[in-house]
């Protein structure tokens, strides 16, 4: 209910901040922005969701067994490799984009070279969030990222819509901001629960740094198929379309982020209580946890869906303007379908990974990602951001197939809502 909460904070502040940006970058220049943002994330992948993913749950099983010295190493050796990763990137990526760069505000080169900065900011964040949510004060680990973020974003932005200085490179700035204040309330949150010690040595220390390092490689190929599950149709169209396909596209995800919210509620919260059912062995627990959230999401998240399947072109006229009623509506309800069938099945990825069956869970998402991307090349150049859309709703559909006949197979239980 904490993290609930948070979120039905963040979302408006997400939104809001997506109404002003649209509007105020129009279409062409917010498919810039998107585009630029999608390609930050995708960088972001090894550095942040995959390291959050992977020090929850190490956190949740040293927590459980009292090896707090063993979490104060875990953070250590998160940091060290977030920082290292961080650098790599910057200095690879960074290369070429100053290489490309036209140096102006809407040349997307220029605009990816600013927005590398945000790399191991991005990851430190995740970083925290995770050991946070192991030692289960999820609210607090989700705070800065699902509030103060956002909440920058809106008013550095607006600040710069008011000032007649808005434009796709300040609005990247306003992004950064978002980033950096997160961090900054992050750091505190986390030191004030769980205070880094001095340096200890520890006599399986290096064991668990080689156990670490290797449980890191599947997050990352797990959270990189996720993650480009959900991009590459921005990704895509950013290469084979127009900036305004990028921007309907991008709408109509915001649209899809709202009906699967209840889903990512669910999963924040569920993941360190799998993880510890789990290893108790308790099956009846278990598949008691699944088909409950599983249910809670899908009674949230119909009311939400059926307006926009329904009454999409009529909401985006009124929030985002006619301009986006005319080229994303098709995308919105094609996505609100698909992503309303991804909270029928479940935690299906969640219930996966929490349980240490990462590699099952990344079978899934790669063969999602090669029916996107087949698609996609197929549909895009012909409907634009509707075909994107229903490369992406073929996508989750597979991946969902899958992950439950998996979950089936190595958990015992029966995943979703029926």
């Amino acid at each position: 209910m904490g993290v609930g909460a948070m979120k039905l904070l963040s979302v408006p502040l997400t939104f809001l901040a997506s109404i002003l940006l649209a509007r105020g970058l129009g279409p062409e220049g917010f498919g810039q922005y998107a585009f630029v943002i999608a390609l930050i994330t995708t960088l972001s992948i090894p550095l942040a969701p995959a390291m959050m993913q992977l020090t929850t749950r190490e956190t949740a099983a040293l927590h459980q067994s009292g090896q707090e010295d063993l979490i104060r190493a875990l953070l250590r050796w998160a940091n060290r490799h977030v920082l290292i990763g961080s650098v790599l990137a910057i200095m690879v990526v960074g290369s070429v984009a100053v290489w490309m760069a036209d140096w102006r505000a809407d040349d997307r080169w220029t605009m990816l070279l600013a927005g590398l900065t945000a790399l191991p900011l991005l990851g430190f964040n995740a970083v925290r969030s995770g050991i946070l949510a192991g030692l289960r004060r999820v609210v607090q680990g989700q705070f800065a990222e699902l509030f103060v973020r956002p909440l920058t974003l809106l008013l550095v932005a607006a600040s710069l819509l008011l000032a007649g200085a808005l434009n796709p490179l300040t609005a990247l700035l306003a992004f950064l901001a978002g980033v950096t204040l997160a961090f900054v309330v992050g750091s505190v949150l986390l030191r004030r629960t769980f205070a880094e010690s001095e340096e200890v040595t520890l006599p399986d220390g290096p064991v668990k740094n080689r156990q670490w390092l290797r449980a890191w490689v599947p997050f990352t190929l797990l959270v990189m198929a996720s993650t480009l599950n959900a991009q590459v149709g921005i990704l895509l169209l950013g290469w084979m379309s127009t900036d305004e396909q990028v921007a309907a596209m991008q709408v109509a995800e915001r649209g899809g982020m709202l009906v699967v919210l209840s889903l990512t509620v669910v999963n924040l919260v569920i993941g360190p209580h799998i993880t510890r059912i789990h290893r108790s062995g308790d099956r009846a627990r278990l598949q008691a946890i699944s088909r409950h959230s599983a249910r809670m999401a899908l009674v949230v998240a119909l009311p939400i869906a059926l307006p926009l399947i329904f009454f999409g072109k009529s909401i985006l006229n009124v929030i985002f303007g006619a301009e986006y009623a005319e080229i994303a509506t098709w995308p919105l309800v094609i996505l609100a379908i698909s992503q309303l069938v991804n909270v029928v099945f479940g935690s299906v990825g969640r219930l996966l990974v929490m349980s240490g069956y990462e590699a099952h869970s990344l079978l899934g998402q790669l063969v999602a990602l090669l029916v996107v991307v087949v698609c996609s090349f197929f549909l895009i150049p012909a409907y634009g951001a509707t075909g994107a859309s229903v490369a992406i709703g073929f996508g989750i559909l597979i991946w969902n197939v899958v992950l439950s006949f998996k979950v089936y197979y190595v958990l015992g239980i029966r995943p979703g809502v029926v």
